[in-house]
């Protein structure tokens, strides 16, 4: 029965192949093959051993599709997430005191994705992880700008941060030069 079932389907897979590309004018006959190792196929050429099948109409082999075959799997499009990414630290326009120049980065994503972030100071890549908590080093004083982004594995930005502005100030080393 199962064997019937699919040799039905490639019957009707060739039948709908030349109704779409017009092999359809009318009576048309399909030539079936079974092979020496069992396989059949089918062909609109006649081959040694081929055995006709007839078609006298379209409508014969539409309901077979309908009832027979399984339905066409369908390809919805998912729609894109909007992810938001916030940050707790440094807060904006922050003024951070660290004369080792370390900066602590924690920010929140929402909703959670796991996944890599890429962390920018000053529009130059700094580090890339998965994690959404970490620490500058020898950062210099001054005015910067940090930004995260969410990046999937071919590397393709999914999201990315406001643009956060701190101060980083480090006591002088002119200060008790003594």
């Amino acid at each position: 029965m199962a064997k019937n079932m699919k040799d039905l389907r490639r019957l009707v897979g060739i039948a709908f192949g030349l109704i779409l590309f017009g092999g359809f004018g009318g009576a048309t006959t399909i030539y079936k093959t079974v092979k020496a190792d069992g396989s059949i196929s089918y062909s609109d050429v006649a081959g040694p051993g081929a055995v006709p099948v007839e078609l006298s109409s379209t409508a014969a082999v539409i309901p077979a599709l309908a009832n027979g075959a399984p339905n066409p799997p369908t390809t919805q499009k998912k729609a894109p997430v909007n992810y938001t990414i916030t940050f707790h630290s440094p807060l904006a326009e922050e003024t951070i005191r660290s004369n080792l120049g370390e900066v602590f980065v924690h920010f929140e994503i929402s909703p959670d994705y796991l996944g890599k972030f890429q962390l920018t100071l000053d529009n130059q890549v700094v580090k890339t992880n998965g994690k959404n908590q970490l620490t500058l080093n020898d950062v210099q004083r001054g005015q910067h700008v940090l930004q995260v982004n969410l990046i999937d594995n071919s590397g393709k930005i999914l999201a990315s941060s406001d643009p956060q502005t701190f101060y980083l100030h480090k006591a002088s080393a002119l200060i008790n030069a003594n």
